[in-house]
């Protein structure tokens, strides 16, 4: 019964709302057309309540607009907004350096293949004998500048990595695929 009541209620409003709106129409379009100079025609009220724009022309296509009405140029190239250039680098001129003989560099003659394989005088291009190459150099490079009897641990490495060097075959062609799990030093462990 509250639910039929609620219903009248609301039917009641929405007519009255509708006489007042009709009611102030007539009104408002009288004080737009008073304050607006008399056309040669009466008009409507349905052409007052539009008001007369210019429509805009069409954009072309590509064309776009900033917050001010202003055209945005868009660049027609892709371009990236990281652009870098590596700076041209001038070689040295071999002739210009200073020359010192290098040890490694002294021997002329062939080496046959197991000089070869033992010598230092080219490295593989490996990263294992690349390593090689330079532990070996800083353990001679230790032995050579102290005189102690201390440095037993140091001499027993450089043997073993020149076996490495030599099984990796770094001297040479480099190791194969294989070469890297036969050719690593394993320490012996006494287990009793």
């Amino acid at each position: 019964m509250l639910a039929h009541q609620l219903y009248f209620i609301r039917i009641v409003l929405m007519a009255l709302m509708m006489l007042f709106m009709q009611s102030i129409i007539p009104v408002s379009a009288q004080l737009i057309s008073e304050s607006e100079p008399e056309p040669e025609s009466e008009p409507s009220v349905t052409s007052l309540s539009k008001p007369k724009k210019t429509e805009p022309l069409p954009l072309p296509l590509g064309t776009l607009l900033d917050s001010h009405g202003q055209p945005i140029n868009i660049p027609h190239q892709t371009q990236s907004a990281l652009e870098y250039s590596t700076p041209v680098t001038v070689p040295i001129n071999p002739s210009k350096t200073k020359s010192t003989p290098s040890v490694k560099t002294s021997k002329a003659k062939k080496l046959n293949r197991k000089q070869q394989l033992a010598s230092r005088n080219h490295v593989a291009n490996d990263p294992n004998c690349r390593w090689l190459d330079q532990r070996i150099g800083q353990l001679e490079a230790q032995l050579n500048g102290k005189q102690s009897n201390n440095l037993q641990h140091v001499s027993d490495e450089a043997s073993i990595r020149n076996k490495e060097w030599q099984c990796l075959k770094c001297g040479a062609e480099g190791p194969d695929q294989n070469d890297h799990s036969n050719c690593q030093y394993r320490r012996e462990t006494n287990t009793k």
